[in-house]
This record gives structure tokens, sequence and C-alpha cells, in this order.
């Protein structure tokens, strides 16, 4: 659909685009002149104002489209998708289209051709499309770029274009078996054309890796899109052998060397994006692997607040940061964006009374304030020397690509104890294991706890699309696999992306970070210190307020940013992270909902006040203090006793002993009461010693081994007055012991006095 452009007085001077933009509230007067200065120029022309603006991120490249229609009094095109007509499409040549930005999306009866455009003001490409189209005139409109760009990608599609290049590669080749001389095509041919559409394409859909497998038949292109591989064609054997060369020869490798592994580099400019390409080789049973990694310059404002951070975790984040001294350690495997975030972080701190230095390998984006180094081990200028060098440089924060061996992960601690503030990455699975990970490098462990200050673990999810998104209901199997009960997802808004061409039809647009914050300090600190093992720092973590990778993704897509089922891809489990029940101590597998040793519940239950999860026997919540929802009392509510006998009458007449006092649940045997303390929590247990099956003694023992139920009061029934029955109990685990026939106040004193002991 499209919307006519109000009506104005004609005037004799045209408003310019940033005026109205101004005007309209979209663009304040200091962007403008920022826009002004960081014009670029591309292919020797100068990028409009409007592309200039849109870059920058200043304002939608729909609002810039509205104001030009207003600028120049034409129509506006304000649907989300171009229609696209075959008819039209074979009128205009798909060079000419892409070159110019512009669609042909209808005929007039008189002969006129309407355009669809992002410059109406480009007269030289309006008459070439009358020329090659062959029409008596042609009618402009204007669209956002972004909606012909986009239909552009469907009306000329890469895979028939790439097709038609490979059919030509084939058809030019009288020896299909002969090496193609690089050196001497001109850059019209059809190699080099098709080596550079893959590019091309890769960036306008947004992938981060292009991967070229050659297989035994064909070889394959795929794409990294937002963490996913997926297939974008199949090249045949006959032209595999000149698309790979292309691609070494434009990153500077050696096309005749095929039997060793090498890496490149190269630059690509395109119509909105200047990418710089690491290239990787790697001699493979069909051919040589190419990965081209896509870096992009310069082209994305990187903000903290992009990230994925909650307001709790800038919360504990940010004063860290914003500290002159100290070691901030980024983890996670390779594409889960730790450079990012650290590149977020230095353009907060940047400023006039800050020296910032980085050192890289390589220099993925600039900063703007910082002063980036690339390292070079090929002439011995490696992360430890230049680290050496960058601190005869006086700098107030220091960024060290990579830690990767003793003297890197050395001479940045040493810094952040001098008086520097010092960012890093390191290759490890979560936080905790960061600082096992530095032992493992020989850092002294003293030296690990006076200087570490913070370490954060990162996964990247994928975003639920804002488009097509709606309200879903999880399924029972994906609840049962992330261990999640229906109180769980009660009150969570979860979403999930039907598909369509803004996320091209995956349901998914863009990346969040999902992260752990392991903040160092007070019992943390200690735990480094003393070289405890991984699982104790977690726990002191946690105990601190520390929320893992699971549970930060669980939040966010409770949130409806991101699916569950992304949640299940990029978070390890956190119920099993020691192979063992938390109530029996049996093994149990990641995916256990229910142990099926004990049938206690393994999904976490959420705090009531702030939403995290708690662990099986915590009583209360880390975070806020507020008691777990099954250890708040009714005001006036009794202690809950268990009396453990296979005689009913003994049962019956303590109930009626302890009417008031109590309330008392019963267990006829040792077995059914180790199920009942662990689904009904009672507050003391009292056991008779003389049971068939589990006497006292084994049901003791038990409880006792259990880490849940290791505090829980326990008094022995016995009938024999003698010390070795008495010192049995206590070994067993008893906390005390009473004689039958039992005295109500002798007993009432006995369990009240272990009650209160133990609550101490």
């Amino acid at each position: 659909m499209t919307e006519t452009a109000s009506a104005m007085q004609p005037t004799r001077v045209r408003r310019r685009i940033g005026e109205l933009l101004v005007d309209d509230g979209v663009l304040t007067a200091e962007q403008l002149q920022e826009a002004l200065r960081s014009a670029k120029v591309v292919d020797g022309r100068r990028e409009r104002l409007g592309q200039t603006i849109t870059r920058l991120g200043f304002t939608s490249a729909d609002n810039v489209g509205r104001a030009l229609a207003r600028q120049l009094q034409l129509e506006y095109f304000s649907g989300d998708t171009l229609p696209i007509d075959d008819t039209l499409i074979a009128r205009v040549p798909a060079g000419l289209a892409e070159r110019h930005s512009l669609l042909p999306i209808g005929a007039e009866p008189d002969g006129t051709l309407v355009v669809a455009c992002a410059d109406p003001t480009n007269i030289v490409a309006l008459d070439d499309v009358r020329l090659a189209s062959g029409a008596r005139r042609v009618r402009a409109l204007v669209a956002s770029v972004t909606v012909i760009e986009a239909a552009l990608r469907k009306a000329y599609g890469f895979d028939q274009r790439a097709g038609e290049l490979i059919d030509a590669m084939e058809a030019g080749r009288d020896d299909p078996g002969a090496d193609l001389d690089l050196a001497t095509v001109t850059e019209d041919a059809p190699v080099i054309r098709l080596a550079e559409g893959i590019i091309a394409d890769a960036v306008d859909a947004r992938a981060s890796d292009i991967h070229v497998e050659p297989g035994r038949l064909e070889t394959h292109v795929h794409y990294r899109i937002d963490g996913v591989l997926k297939q974008v064609m199949a090249v045949p054997r006959s032209a595999t052998g000149p698309l790979i060369s292309r691609l070494k020869l434009m990153s500077g490798m050696d096309i005749a060397e095929r039997r060793r592994p090498q890496d490149g580099r190269a630059r690509y400019t395109g119509k909105s994006a200047e990418v710089d390409l690491r290239v990787s080789s790697l001699p493979s049973m069909n051919g040589e692997t190419i990965v081209i990694r896509l870096l992009h310059k310069g082209s994305e404002r990187l903000d903290v607040a992009d990230i994925g951070f909650s307001p709790e975790q800038l919360a504990q984040l940010m004063p860290i940061v914003e500290r002159p001294q100290g070691l901030v350690l980024i983890t996670g495997p390779t594409g889960s964006g730790k450079t990012s975030t650290l590149y977020a972080l230095l353009a907060h701190l940047v400023g006039e009374h800050t020296n910032i230095i980085t050192v890289e390998d390589p220099v993925e984006y600039e900063l703007p304030g910082v002063n980036q180094t690339q390292v070079n081990e090929r002439i011995g200028f490696t992360f430890a020397k230049a680290l050496r060098t960058v601190l005869r440089q006086d700098p107030d924060v220091v960024m060290v690509g990579e830690i990767r061996d003793p003297e890197t992960a050395e001479l940045a601690l040493q810094a952040s104890l001098t008086g520097h503030l010092v960012f890093s990455t390191l290759h490890t699975n979560d936080a905790p294991s960061a600082v096992v990970r530095l032992r493992d490098l020989g850092i002294p462990p003293y030296l690990i706890a006076s200087s570490l200050s913070l370490v954060m673990a990162q996964r990247l999810a994928r975003s639920v699309c804002p488009r097509c998104s709606a309200p879903t209901e999880p399924g029972e199997r994906l609840m049962a696999q992330l261990h999640l009960a229906p109180r769980d997802v009660a009150t969570g808004n979860y979403r999930s992306g039907a598909g369509c061409p803004n996320c091209n039809h995956t349901g998914y647009k863009g990346r969040t970070g999902v992260l752990e914050i392991l903040t160092v300090d007070g019992q943390v600190r200690e735990h480094v210190a003393n070289q405890s093992g991984e699982a104790a720092m977690r726990t002191a973590a946690r105990l601190s307020g520390m929320r893992s990778l699971r549970e930060d993704a669980l939040t966010k897509a409770a949130q409806g940013t991101t699916t569950l089922e992304e949640v299940l891809r990029v978070t390890t489990t956190d119920v099993a992270e020691a192979g063992t029940c938390p109530v029996c101590a049996q093994n149990i597998e990641d995916d256990y909902a229910v142990c099926p040793w004990c049938s206690a519940d393994l999904r976490p239950d959420a705090c009531a006040s702030c939403g995290r999860h708690l662990d099986l026997g915590w009583r209360a919540c880390p975070s806020c203090g507020t008691p777990k929802a099954s250890e708040q009392e009714m005001p006036g509510a009794l202690p809950r006793l268990l009396v453990v006998d296979d005689d009913a009458s003994v049962r019956a007449a303590i109930a009626a002993m302890l009417t008031g006092d109590y309330e008392v649940i019963e267990a006829p045997d040792g077995q059914t009461a180790l199920d009942i303390v662990h689904q009904k929590r009672p507050d003391i247990v009292l056991i008779d010693v003389g049971m068939p099956d589990l006497d006292g003694y084994e049901v003791t023992r038990n409880l006792r081994a259990r880490p849940v139920t290791v505090n829980l009061p326990i008094v022995l029934m016995t009938g024999s007055d003698d010390v070795e029955t008495e010192i049995h109990g206590l070994r067993a685990g008893a906390d005390d012991h009473v004689l039958k026939p039992l005295d109500y106040d002798l007993l009432t004193a006995r369990l009240a006095a272990v009650h209160r002991r133990m609550a101490v």
C-alpha cells in the first residue's frame, strides 16, 4: 500500500531532509551535525545523508524514507513487503536493480513503469531503468531501503544468479581438470563474481561465518546466522577448485599450497557495509575446507544496554567495571560474544581523562578514543610482549584479547595489582571454572584472590523475532527436559516466532546475551585463596547471589526475549551438576526431573519474592532472604512431628498425647518414613528402634547420609534401658532417645530441647 505525502505549499527553496528529520523529532541537531561529518565515500561516491543517518543508528530507514517522500512530494510505500511481479522483474536486470536499490512494482496503462526506490533523486538510475525496460516513462515512489533490499533478495535470489555463474564457469572451461589461471581472468569472470556474490549475500543475511566444505560429489556452502549453520547452496566439483582458489587469492594465501593449513585476511566493501574477512583453509579428504569470519568494521555502535544485562546484573557489574583497578574476565566458547561485550564495556569507559589500550588478535572493531594494537606472532609480537610494552605506556585501562599462556596470565594479574583496570577473556565453560583454569596455568592462588575482581560467563541465545512472535505454551516434554514445574511457567510470557521475511522465516532475529556473573569477594575470595574445588566456589557464589547461565536463560525465556528451545540449546542443566541426587546421593542423569531412587522432585522452586531459582534443600532465598514456600509457616502453625512405629496403637497414643503441641504425621515402617520425610518435610522425627526390615538405627543412618536431612532432629524410642542401646543410637546419628512407656512431660521436654538445639 502507499500513502501520499501531505499537501505542501510550493516554495522556491526545498527543505533539506536533515531539517525535516529534526523537525519531526526523530533526530537531534547534534546528531545531524555528526552525520554530516561522518559521511563515507564508497566506490568514488559520497553516501547520501539519509544513508549516513541510518548507518549511524540515529533513526530508522523508515523515518528517513518518509521524510524523503515529504521533501520531494512523492508517494511513500508504507508496507513491510513490496509486491513482486515476475513479468516486471524480468524487464529490469538484477545488476541494475541492486546497484541502484530499486524494484519495479507496477505498470500503468499508458506504458509507465512504477518503480520503488530508496533514492528517487538519482535521475541517471531512473533513466537506465526506462531504457532497459522499454517503458515510455518511469514514475518513482519512495520505499525504505530495508524493505527494498529484502524484496531484491527475494526477486533476484542469489541462488538463481549463483546457478547462472556456475553454468558459465563450466561452459567456459574446455578441460574440466585443468587449473584456472586466476591471475589472467577479468573482474567480470564468473568465478570472481561467484566468490564476491557469496560474500555479499552472507553480509546481507547477517552471517558471522561462511563455511565452504568440499564433499565427494559437490561442495556445500553454509552461513552461520545467529550462531546456527544454514546451507545456502551446493557447488559442483568442477567449479569447486576455481572458487576455493579465488577465495585464497583474494585473502593473500598461496593457491599452489594445498597440503598445509593457511590463514589470510581480506576486506570487502559493499553498498552498506565494510567487512574484514579472516580466512582459514584446512586440507581435508575431499579438498580444502575454507572458513571465512566476517567482522563488520565501524558499523556497529556497541552499548552495554544492548548486551542483555538485567538491572540486577548491571548493578552487580558496573561498580566493578568503573573501579580504577582489578581484573575482569569474560569466559565462554568461541562465538559466545565475549569480544563484543568487552568492546561495549570499553566504550562505556571512553573519556578524555581515560587512556585505554587494547592488545588484540585481530582488531575486530574500531573504537573511537581507544588505542588498539594487534599482535603478530610471526615477528614475535605476542600477547605477553605486547602487554609488557603497553604497561610502559601509562594506561588506565588495558584490554588483553585472550589469556592463552602462563606468562600473559601472570602479567595481566600483576598489572591489575599495580593500579590498572584489566579486561580479558578465557576459554572456560562457566565462571567458577575460570579460577581453576588460572591455577592450571600456574598462577599462585594468593595472586588470583588479590587481583581477580569479577568473572562473567557468557552465551548467546537467539532472540524471538519481534514481528512474527506470538504467545505460546511450553510443552510437557520441554518442561521435563528443563526441570520446570507448572508453577514455574504459570506467570511467564513465553513466545515463539512463526517465521516471516523479517527473520528469513526462522522465527528468530538477532541474539541476546545469557550471563553468569561471579563477583570475587567475601567467601568466594576465601575459597580462591584456599584452593577450594570448583563445586565449593560455585556453592559460595550462589549463596552470594550468582545466577547460573541456565537460570538467566530461563528468565529471558519467561520474559519472551528468547525461547525455551534456545535455553536447552545454549545452556547446560543446573540440577545434576554433581551427578548425584541432593537427597539420597544416588547417581542421576541430566534429564531427571524426579529422582527414581527417593522420588525427590529435582526441579528447582522459584523464590516468591524475586523469582530466583532455589536449590533443593535451601530454606530461604540467598538473594532476598525470603523463606522458601515450603518453609513458610502460617501464624500459629504447630511444629510437624513424624512418628515412626510398626504398632498402630503406639502411634495413636502418641498422637493423642501430643495433640495441641505438634502436628503429628504417622509412618508404619522405615521405608514409608523415608518417603514421607522428603514429601512433607517434618520438623522432627520420633522413631521406634525395634521395627522389622528397616529398624530405627538404619532409618537414622539413611537420613544422616542425605544432604537435605543431615541436620533433621531425630529422637529414638526404645524399651531397653541400657547404655549400649543409647550408644548405638548416638553412633547412628540420633540426637536423643526416650524410654517406653512414654512420659508426657519428659517426652515433650526432650522433643522441644532437640528441636530448639537444631534450630540455632
